[in-house]
């Protein structure tokens, strides 16, 4: 348990912050005990609305240096393989934007 507040905003959070959570995570063990036959597998409607993301970067155009991607996003999809394609493509978007932002901020 990493013991942050749960109405601390993901924005307002110090870098301490976000590495206890990142440790905490990278801590947690899930155990997969079996995988289903996708038929139970739908995209829940909701999440964060499209106008608030930069496409082009993944970034939130509320909380600067926060990148989304995948079922985080407000997108309805059919399932079988639309929505996978949606979750990788968004998620390399942002993670490669997200790391070009490291970098400069590094260079300062």
């Amino acid at each position: 348990q990493c013991r942050i507040s749960k109405e601390l905003k993901w924005c307002e959070a110090s870098k301490k912050q976000i590495r206890l959570i990142a440790q905490s995570l990278i801590k947690n063990k899930i155990e997969i005990i079996g995988k289903s036959t996708n038929k139970e597998e739908f995209v829940t409607a909701g999440g964060i609305d499209l106008k608030e993301v930069n496409m082009k970067t993944m970034e939130s155009k509320i909380c600067s240096n926060l990148f989304l991607c995948g079922e985080i996003l407000n997108v309805d999809a059919i399932t079988g393989g639309f929505n996978f394609m949606g979750c990788w493509s968004t998620g390399y978007t942002a993670g490669t934007h997200a790391k070009q932002g490291q970098l400069a901020i590094q260079e300062k």
